[in-house]
């Protein structure tokens, strides 16, 4: 009989409580829909389990998940209440996890150290801890990536701060016998899986890129966030886009503009592509999106925390590949979106390692 997934959360935001309400959701209904994998070697979505959080917003720490994930600044759409999940929400390390503009008048702060949080995780039994910390938080994430280490328990980075693809954490995850996942989780159908999808496609179809942008825009808190601290976010979205047309040099600028805040936790996406077809003669293409963000997010985090289970019963340590390319927007190894696919369903079968 297989155990539930025990998951901690460090950052209780807008994906947290996306991620939250629909396991609630789907626990309760047989529904399937949005979902890509019902199943993932006998695991399914009811078997997550909350088991910890972490938060440095005054307003969420000492409160249940379930109340926590409704609490401003949270925006995200709400489309069901959340039973108590008996996990009260903890303070974790702040050092740089909130922008300065933002500190202090816009979010009350309250924090603890790293061996709190390891102290947590050990006595709850978490097995897996997920980053949701906001971007530019790059020491805070270290922190977090420290404490699963020390408390023996698997790492994924969701967000753009740099952990799964450098060299040092993918080691001591290694050395520790765990598996790690990241960086920046890749939404089900979000703006930079669009655009990957479609480069991807004019390189096969013998087109030359000659140049391409994306503008995203949004209402909710972390777009607020990325008004004074983009540039990792920039990075890791424009160098996903670029690794998809191979041998070709041309301008790429994808980037957050602007927080909007009456979209509320939607986020809409203008990308544009200029490229020469046969005998030069021009192509444009331009393309709008317009997605609730967070719940774009969970819909590959629930696949995510039980290809780490998998990994886990299986002894996988350091980083797993195949899941990273599939579900990241800057893993430790790229690949097109329908070659990624493939590697997943390979390490699904036991066919790769990694």
């Amino acid at each position: 009989m297989k155990s539930n997934i025990k998951v901690s959360i460090a950052g209780v935001g807008n994906c947290a409580s996306a991620l939250v309400q629909g396991v609630q959701y789907y626990r309760l209904t047989n529904d399937a829909t949005g979902v890509t994998f019902k199943e993932i070697n006998g695991y399914s979505i009811s078997d997550i389990k909350f088991t910890a959080a972490f938060d440095v917003d005054a307003r969420k720490v000492g409160k249940d998940l379930a109340e926590a994930i409704f609490t401003p600044p949270n925006n995200a759409l709400k489309i069901i209440d959340v039973d108590k999940t008996g996990v009260i929400v903890k303070p974790g390390p702040l050092l740089d996890g909130i922008a300065p503009e933002l500190a202090g008048s816009h979010i009350p702060v309250v924090e603890a150290k790293v061996d709190d949080v390891v102290k947590e995780l050990e006595s709850t039994n978490s097995e897996i801890l997920i980053n949701y910390l906001p971007t530019g938080a790059q020491k805070a994430s270290e922190a977090y990536a420290e404490a699963a280490l020390r408390a023996g328990v698997g790492f994924v980075n969701a967000m753009p701060s740099q952990i799964a693809t450098v060299e040092q954490w993918q080691a001591r995850f290694t050395k520790a016998g765990l598996p790690l996942l990241g960086d920046d989780i890749q939404n089900q159908l979000g703006a930079t899986v669009l655009h990957k999808t479609i480069m991807h496609l004019l390189s096969l179809r013998g087109l030359k890129v000659v140049g391409t942008y994306q503008l995203n825009v949004g209402g909710t808190p972390d777009f607020l966030n990325l008004n004074y601290r983009k540039g990792q976010k920039e990075k890791t979205k424009t160098a996903a886009v670029k690794k998809m047309v191979k041998e070709q040099d041309f301008d790429a600028y994808i980037t957050p503009v602007a927080h909007v805040g009456f979209l509320g936790g939607r986020k809409r996406a203008h990308m544009f592509i200029e490229a020469q077809g046969f005998a030069g003669v021009p192509v444009k293409i331009e393309v709008s999106l317009e997605v609730h963000d967070p719940w774009n997010n969970a819909g590959v985090m629930v696949d995510v925390l039980r290809l780490m289970k998998v990994a886990l019963d299986r002894g996988v340590a350091g980083p797993i590949y195949s899941v990273a390319a599939w579900a990241f927007k800057n893993p430790p190894m790229h690949a097109p979106p329908d070659e990624a696919y493939n590697w997943l369903i390979e390490f699904i079968e036991g066919k790769r390692d990694n």
